[in-house]
């Protein structure tokens, strides 16, 4: 396929849903930098661009009239304050019969869950840390059954948003009782995996789907990635490099990814998280189906490392899902 298409965006920031951009708690949102990034990409390979905005915008352009004439959506937004919130987009064009680029509502909102994800990883037989859920402050003494020191996490969160690490129980126990209290929703818990830590990025879906290649996060400064933070992911501490593990660890990384992907059913494109420890042995984290896409992400940095043009491998995610709707 090598149409020119109109093509909306839909996409949130933290200003629709009046949050400082300097707020932590939630930082799992696109910036308008990233937006117009991804505009100018289309633009290149001779699309038009429509920027639609997040849910509410779109539900009231459907609901006047004033919905552009777009082939289909390239859908980046989040949502917030729900465990379904990045489902919102794909449910709202499913119901209206508008094409859209990514995973349905589905795969976004079971991958959304650490939990759940975790759960299939360990019934497809991928290695993932120990884990236990914390749901109130007496869940807290489950911690005991796996290893220390931890990380914590909120089960619904993106971007690092939360995310702490705990060298003690007495430790531990404050920052999960802060965090159940601060996000209202179930908390993570897992053994911190010491060593490096990788990002492997897929194209395409099914049988088809082709592996881009795997980057590693490293700090700046040289300084070893203790863990990886929202304030790491935003103020420009870390970067990827091209991951320079064994055949072994990127095989088990690639193949793990590839089986995440397909028996969830995800769509077009995908990233997978991974801590590789000192001997080389890599843990599945998080599967993430919307990967953020600027120009210092992972996923773009990733075909940047393996050698594929950003703009061309997002014209084959919206050719790929514009083949699902003909």
């Amino acid at each position: 396929m090598s149409k020119k298409m109109k093509i909306g965006i839909a996409y949130d920031v933290k200003s629709d849903y009046s949050i400082d951009a300097s707020d932590w708690k939630y930082s799992d949102f696109s910036t308008l930098r990233e937006i117009d990034f991804i505009k100018s990409l289309f633009e290149r390979r001779g699309h038009t661009v429509f920027l639609l905005g997040n849910y509410e915008r779109i539900d009231n352009a459907l609901k006047s009239g004033a919905f552009p004439p777009v082939d289909i959506v390239f859908n980046t937004a989040e949502g917030i304050g729900s465990r379904n919130r990045e489902g919102w987009i794909p449910s709202l064009l499913e119901i209206n019969g508008i094409p859209y680029s990514g995973s349905d509502a589905f795969a976004l909102s079971v991958s959304l869950s650490k939990l759940h994800t975790k759960l299939i990883a360990q019934y497809l037989n991928i290695r993932t840390p120990a884990f236990v859920e914390i749901v109130t402050q007496e869940d807290i003494g489950k911690v005991s059954s796996i290893p220390g020191p931890w990380i914590l996490k909120p089960n619904f969160e993106g971007s690092s948003s939360g995310v702490v690490y705990a060298e003690s129980k007495q430790l531990l126990s404050a920052q999960a009782e802060y965090l159940l209290a601060e996000y209202s929703q179930p908390i993570i818990c897992e053994s911190y995996i010491g060593g490096r830590e990788a990002n492997v990025s897929l194209l395409y879906d099914g049988a088809a789907t082709k592996v881009i290649g795997a980057v590693e996060v490293i700090r700046k400064d040289g300084q070893n990635l203790h863990i990886f933070s929202a304030m790491d992911k935003f103020c420009g501490t870390c970067t990827k490099i091209n991951a320079a593990f064994s055949k072994k660890t990127l095989d088990y990384m690639y193949e793990s990814t590839v089986r995440l992907h397909r028996h969830l059913g995800c769509k077009d494109y995908n990233r997978a998280d991974f801590r590789i420890d000192e001997t080389g042995c890599p843990y599945f984290l998080e599967l993430n189906p919307a990967p953020g896409i600027s120009d210092d992400d992972s996923y773009t940095l990733c075909c940047k490392c393996h050698n594929y043009n950003i703009d061309w491998v997002l014209e084959q995610i919206i050719y790929n899902a514009a083949k699902r709707f003909c």
